[in-house]
């Protein structure tokens, strides 16, 4: 059975667990979110549509008040007994006009009683010269009366209605200014109205007024506000909306409610301080926040428990791992809960202490195994390159080569008292490679110099790295023995030796050409394969050595050289052996 990985995960367990647990919460606290705020907006709405309506209410009551004023006032004006005295006054008799302003003082008890908001009313006729008034009775003119009226009417253009300080008038005109007719509004009932309209709720101010004549009345003393809510106002009349708006004024914030009392020309508006309207929604929220920061707050903890229970077991279990990975196989993971974690744990401890007891028994045999395999090279010793080689001392002999003699078979003891040492498995490079060039040497003199070889020199910082013995002259030796034919004239060796910090590279190369692509390509299949898959021939032996004793990117590695033959490149990485 194979267990397939999909590759490294972008998203801890730990992460996963919390970030569906948040997808699955999330949604429902968002919905409780929506339901809770369409909840407030609606009774905020349902409130301030109760307190338009109650405004609504109050300010058509007014504008209706005054309406009828007015038109009891304009119908004064009409009457027949007043028309009567503008134009037969100077004619009339001293009863017959007594009579009339009688009849007419008659009318205006009549007009001061029909409202609460009349406290005077009055007329003025030209053609008698005199005032007719609810307050201070017939009076001849100039009088008091007559001169107050007098001056507001000069007022231009023409306003909805007069103010003299304080006080409020509606004044009216006939058979060209022949008659006058005013009464006095009081002011003392219009801020009762506005009293009783502000009384819907306890942070709530009303006030009449527009940006022209600023504020007539208010239910309070602080004009900055009252002016600043009015210019509110008129930008809002300039967006045709009535409906009630919120607005900051100096910090504050404001719900507005603007109505039109026509008969004034004047605007109604109720101005309530925000904190009076959602009062009654502030506990509510207060509830609907806590419950949100104990969601948040579960989160966290629900996010703190997984990290407890199963992130940090993850964590410690994979570091372990990661250890293993370093070859680091002295550990224990102690567990002291009894939950399924310390089943792993105790698994992985078992799997540790069998681990390293398994290595420890393979490395034993494999280096065994790489004694036995030295041990056969040594004995391999090729009957047919020795026959070759004191033939050739034979035929120097005869010749009289003495020299020539002397100079092979030094060269042939001193290669095969380095094959067949008994010692230390490694050797300093620089006799490793003096080695394969004396082998080298050897061969080119028994191929009577129709092959010869090329070789770089190597620094004296090679006196102190150690090296396996037999690694270069096997791949020497496979390149007479399968690179060239018999009689091949010129043949080439081109041995090349590169040694930087952690890092040996040996480089074999020929101009032979008996070895086809497809050659090359079985070699390196053989080489990448697992040891005990292939024979064991030379190339195959050095290759195992090397990967069993540096590991991974040391080896064999063929290819095709640039000279036409084949190419061998032998790389050691010791950086981790100390050397």
């Amino acid at each position: 059975m194979k267990l397939q990985a999909t590759g490294k995960a972008k998203w801890l367990v730990y992460q996963k667990i919390v970030i569906v647990f948040i997808a699955f919460l999330v949604p429902l606290i968002s919905m409780n979110i929506w339901v809770n705020y369409k909840g407030m907006s609606f009774m905020k709405n349902a409130i301030l549509d109760s307190s338009l309506a109650g405004a609504s209410f109050y300010s058509k009551q007014l504008d209706k008040e005054m309406y009828f004023i007015r038109n009891l006032q304009l119908q004064f004006l009409g009457d027949k007994d007043l028309q009567k005295l503008s134009f037969q006054g100077g004619r009339l008799g001293r009863y017959e006009e007594v009579e009339l302003i009688d009849q007419i003082s008659d009318r205006l008890s009549t007009l001061l009683s029909s409202s609460d908001y009349v406290i005077n009313g009055g007329v003025y006729v030209e053609a008698i010269g005199k005032t007719i008034s609810s307050m201070t009775g017939v009076t001849n003119t100039p009088n008091d009366e007559y001169k107050q009226i007098d001056s507001l009417l000069k007022t231009k253009p023409k306003p909805s209605f007069y103010r003299d300080g304080d006080r409020i008038f509606f004044i009216e005109t006939e058979n060209n200014a022949g008659v006058w007719s005013y009464i006095e509004i009081s002011r003392s009932k219009l801020l009762e109205a506005l009293h009783e309209i502000a009384t819907l709720y306890q942070e709530s101010e009303v006030l009449l007024g527009n940006r022209d004549m600023g504020k007539v009345l208010s239910t309070t003393q602080e004009d900055q506000v009252s002016t600043t809510v009015l210019n509110l106002m008129d930008e809002q009349n300039e967006h045709d909306s009535d409906l009630p708006e919120m607005k900051k004024v100096n910090g504050k914030s404001y719900f507005i409610i603007h109505n039109n009392v026509s008969a004034l020309n004047l605007s109604l508006v109720m101005y309530v301080n925000q904190n009076e309207i959602t009062r009654p929604l502030s506990q509510f929220s207060t509830w609907f926040y806590a419950l949100f920061i104990i969601a948040i707050a579960v989160m966290l903890l629900y996010s703190y428990s997984v990290n407890i229970m199963i992130h940090r077991p993850l964590s410690k279990l994979v570091k372990a791992f990661h250890l293993i990975e370093t070859d680091n196989l002295d550990l224990v993971i102690e567990s002291r809960s009894k939950d399924e974690f310390h089943y792993l744990f105790h698994s992985f401890n078992r799997m540790a202490f069998r681990l390293k007891r398994s290595i420890e028994e393979n490395y034993e045999q494999k280096i065994a195994l790489q004694h036995s395999q030295l041990k056969q090279l040594q004995s391999q010793i090729n009957p047919h390159f020795l026959y070759n080689s004191f033939f050739n001392i034979y035929m120097m002999c005869k010749v009289g080569d003495a020299d020539s003699a002397a100079e092979l078979s030094q060269k042939l003891g001193s290669y095969y008292q380095y094959i067949t040492r008994s010692g230390s498995d490694e050797v300093p490079f620089y006799k490793e490679y003096r080695h394969a060039l004396d082998y080298c040497e050897i061969q080119c003199i028994r191929f009577s110099n129709r092959i010869h070889y090329e070789y770089d020199e190597i620094s004296d910082a090679t006196n102190v790295i150690a090296v396996p013995r037999l690694i270069i002259q096997p791949i020497v030796e496979n390149v007479f023995e399968h690179a060239f034919e018999d009689g091949t004239m010129h043949g080439v060796i081109y041995i090349g030796a590169d040694c930087q910090e952690g890092r040996v590279r040996i480089t074999v190369e020929d101009n032979g050409n008996l070895l086809t692509d497809e050659d090359i390509l079985q070699l390196q299949k053989k080489l990448a394969m697992h040891c005990s898959q292939v024979e064991n021939t030379g190339l195959i032996n050095v290759n195992n050595r090397l990967q069993l004793k540096y590991g991974a990117g040391s080896g064999l590695f063929v290819s095709r050289s640039s000279y036409g033959g084949l190419k061998v490149e032998l790389i050691i990485i010791y950086e981790h052996e100390g050397v």
